[in-house]
């Protein structure tokens, strides 16, 4: 028991008191190797669970027998698959949706859903389902199923179709009804010829200049998107316009909505002026035209609050452009074919000249071959070029042979047409160059086929120069010397050299910034100084260098002029950093403008390389509105003298007005009072014979850019709280709508406007310009340097300027109030900048989960 009690004491003496650990040994040899021990539980297949994903489709087609297209009596053979990472799934693993179309020829006029050859009946109008019917049997006799999922569907024989190209689609939803599908595959029938869409591939057309929604994968943001047809919305049908469109809407098909009638009629929106029968008095669009085989189309009294953005080239100041001059006149901003001026049709032109009937219509919707053809409502072409009206059906001859004067109104109208009973003779006065209408000219985007256009013109050489700080910038004091040459539009270019001796050009001069936040630093009044007044500055020209050069006569001043239209607010003293240049030329003729401008970017206070403003760029605005030949936007504003986008922002200034209580406008000498638009609602009256404005129509609006832009984009559904107190122009302009009161005292409605996409993908407009970068080579402001190249992180910058204009409620104004300091400290940051609560991207993120669009009319 002794050895039992010492190994006792010396096992609980250890526990109490551990000493010096010794060397540790070798390891001593592996034992044996232990029990396998149980499975553990399967992990789940997700293809044997019948979960492989997204389903994705492919089509093909068979070849024919000449190896470029199929003749009388061949059998097209059509392959359709469905699939997702597992393999081939069968049509019946699909969600609500597998349709079969096959459409052509592809001229608009000929493109028919091929019932014959998909061996369907063409009443009542049908796609062919894919899906087994109820009994598991196939949909169609043509059609087989194989063991694999594979869909094979035989086309009939080949029989009277007329030559051209057609095409087989899929449209397809799988059971997450985000996972849609369209896929087309072209074939051509009796001729190798293929011809192409009116508005280029269907992958990449024009459509998606103004539709394509950078921020939600590359979507299509047109009629189906909307949720409505499904709660998430039919987004595959828009997605290859305007393929996947014709598969409905065609001359036979699955929609009796013509697409040439569609898209003219929606692009046409607030110009269209025929009524559908039973529509609401004032009510246009979707009048029946038996004529030419189009029956009613009610649905098109809905886009009319659409307007074309494409902006004329020239400008008549203080004129409203009348429907017949509208910006939709541009067809080659949707074609890059050339049969819109080389084959016209009733229904081609009909469709936009809604109102032109080419035959006499029965009460009973039929056609009287006999009766004389009216245009109803008549067509108002506005005044005769550089008149106060027309006086006679003589002086209206500059607008149209045909053209009659409306003596009430002064406005020159068509009101009649030659009655057509087919397209036969369309060519012979619509030629594209030639007839009493011809096309070309009738469609070229200036006022009254204005007989002025800079297109092409094109400032060289343009230098800034006259700072003595560092590195050339300016100071204080410095005097500014612009030099420039300007090249005309012709194939040889020639220097324009008369800018000083001709009246018709008038050129304008301006500086503002910083790029930061601008404010104009040389101007005058409302605008620029005028650089052929020498009151203001000198202009010279030295021929042999073919030169221009310029001086304003005031230096560059320590402080900012105040904001437009609000002195109350102050100027500024001009800090340290980068200034925009910006002039421009107009040319006048006939009463119609048209304008060329440049920019330079300069260094004030600091010495660094200068760059511009790039929170918006110029192929932004452009994507929309059309570009110049000179690479501007074709914003054409201001009496079309206004193009770059990227300088609105120098007269647009942070508390900037638009016009107040004082600010004139028309003449009143004839009736007075009466004279003047506003003088019913309140805020106009006629002063020493001159229209003056009493009380501001629009309190409180400001015309800073990014709230001008924002406010205008996203018009129609804001809440309209920051314009609550605008009094309104009676009758056709309400109190509390989106008003802006511009030249001449017009009070302009920009109500009805609504981007053409979501305004939630920020980068639609604000894009990155994706140019090389260094430290010594900046990217302008609004564009961030990342990896060598400039990328727009501005629009993640939260500011109240900019988010209350779409956030348009009485809450976000006050939340955006209660986080601003008396000084005028934001902390918006907070919360909303990159890494906050809720940052501006992911507020905005309609990608990743999939946001489906709001409605397009307020609810």
């Amino acid at each position: 028991m002794r050895w039992a009690l010492s190994l006792l004491a010396v096992v609980v003496l250890g526990l109490g008191c551990e000493g010096d650990r010794g060397t540790e040994g070798a390891p001593g040899p592996l034992g044996p190797e232990g029990p396998v021990g149980p499975a553990g539980d399967a992990g789940q297949n997700s293809c044997a669970a019948g979960d492989g994903g997204i389903i994705s489709a492919g089509l093909s087609i068979s070849s024919p027998i000449n190896g470029q297209f199929f003749t009388a009596g061949e059998k097209p053979v059509v392959t359709i698959t469905f699939a997702n990472a597992c393999g081939k799934v069968p049509p019946a693993s699909l969600g609500s949706t597998a349709d079969f179309f096959v459409v052509g020829p592809r001229s608009p006029l000929q493109t028919v859903t091929a019932y014959n050859l998909l061996n369907l009946s063409p009443a009542p109008f049908r796609a062919q389902g894919l899906k087994p019917l109820a009994d598991g049997g196939t949909p169609n006799a043509n059609m087989t199923v194989q063991p694999d999922g594979t869909v094979v569907y035989t086309l009939n024989a080949i029989t009277t179709e007329p030559p051209g190209t057609y095409t087989a689609s899929v449209w397809a939803i799988g059971p997450d009804p985000l996972n849609q599908m369209f896929v087309l595959k072209d074939f051509q029938i009796g001729t190798a010829t293929v011809e192409p869409y009116a508005t280029g591939p269907a992958e990449d057309s024009t459509c998606a200049s103004c539709h394509r929604n950078a921020a939600s994968g590359g979507k299509m943001y047109m009629a189906h998107i909307a949720p409505g047809f499904s709660p998430v919305g039919n987004y595959a049908l828009d997605a290859l316009p305007i393929g996947s469109c014709k598969a409905c809407h065609n001359n036979a098909g699955y929609s009796p909505n013509h697409l040439l009638r569609k898209t003219h009629g929606v692009h046409r929106g607030e110009h269209q002026l025929s009524q559908a029968p039973g529509a609401d008095a004032g009510v246009h669009g979707g009048a029946a035209h038996p004529e030419y085989g189009y029956g009613p189309d009610t649905s098109l009294s809905a886009f009319t609050n659409v307007g074309f953005p494409v902006m004329p080239t020239g400008g008549t100041p203080g004129v409203a452009l009348p429907a017949s001059v509208a910006m939709e006149r541009s067809c080659t901003t949707c074609h890059v074919d050339d049969e819109w001026m080389n084959k016209p049709s009733r229904a081609a032109c009909g469709t936009c000249h809604d109102n032109v009937f080419f035959a006499a219509l029965l009460p009973d919707g039929g056609v009287d071959p006999s009766a004389s053809v009216a245009i109803t409502p008549p067509t108002v072409l506005g005044f005769p070029p550089a008149t106060t009206g027309c006086t006679n059906d003589a002086s209206c001859s500059a607008l149209s042979s045909i053209a009659t004067c409306n003596t009430t109104t002064k406005n020159c109208e068509l009101t009649s047409h030659p009655k057509q009973t087919d397209d036969a003779q369309c060519a012979t006065c619509h030629g594209p160059h030639n007839g009493v209408s011809p096309i070309v000219d009738r469609h070229a985007i200036s006022p009254f086929n204005a007989p002025v256009s800079l297109e092409g013109y094109t400032f060289k050489k343009v230098t800034v120069t006259g700072g003595t700080g560092p590195g050339g910038s300016f100071k204080v004091g410095d005097t500014l010397t612009l030099k420039f040459q300007l090249f005309d539009n012709q194939a040889t270019p020639a220097s324009v050299a008369d800018l000083i001796t001709n009246g018709a050009w008038a050129g304008t001069f301006l500086v503002a910034g910083p790029t930061s936040n601008p404010q104009r630093v040389f101007g005058a009044g409302s605008g620029g100084l005028t650089m052929k007044n020498a009151g203001q500055g000198t202009l010279t020209y030295d021929p042999p260098s073919q030169t221009y050069t310029y001086v304003p006569l005031a230096t560059w001043p320590a402080s900012s002029l105040a904001p437009i239209n609000n002195p109350a607010a102050g100027t500024q003293l001009n800090p340290a950093g980068n200034y925009t240049v910006w002039f421009y030329w107009a040319k006048t003729t006939s009463g119609v403008r048209d304008a060329v401008d440049a920019q330079v970017a300069v260094a004030f206070g600091v010495n660094q390389k200068a760059s511009g403003r790039q929170v918006v760029t110029q192929a932004a605005c452009g994507a929309c509105h059309g570009m110049t030949a000179s690479g501007f936007p074709h914003l054409a504003l201001h009496g079309g003298q206004r193009k770059n986008g990227e300088t609105c922002s120098t007269c647009h200034s942070q508390n900037a007005f638009d016009r107040v209580v004082g600010s004139t406008g028309v003449s009143c000498t004839v009736n007075g009072n009466a004279d003047c638009p506003g003088f019913a609602a309140g805020w106009e009256s006629c002063q020493a014979g001159v229209c003056t404005v009493t009380a501001d129509p629009t309190p409180g609006i400001v015309i800073d850019y990014q709230q001008l832009v924002h406010d205008i984009h996203f018009a129609r559904l804001r809440d309209k709280y920051e314009e609550r107190n605008n009094i309104g122009l009676p009758p056709t302009i309400l109190a509390g709508t989106l008003n802006y009161l511009g030249f001449n005292n017009s009070l302009l409605d920009f109500q009805e406007i609504l981007a053409p996409l979501d305004v939630r993908s920020c980068t639609n407009c604000h894009q990155s310009t994706s140019a090389a970068c260094s430290d010594s080579s900046p990217c302008g402001y609004g564009q961030t340097c990342q990896s060598g190249k400039c990328v727009n992180l501005a629009w993640q910058a939260p500011t109240t300027r900019a988010c209350i204009t779409c956030h348009d409620s009485a809450p976000a104004a006050a939340h955006a109030a209660q986080n601003t300091s008396s000084g005028g400290t934001e902390t918006c940051d907070v919360c909303h900048g990159t890494g906050g609560i809720v940052p501006v991207a992911e507020a905005h993120n309609i990608t990743n989960p999939y946001v489906p669009p709001y409605p397009r009319e307020k609810e």
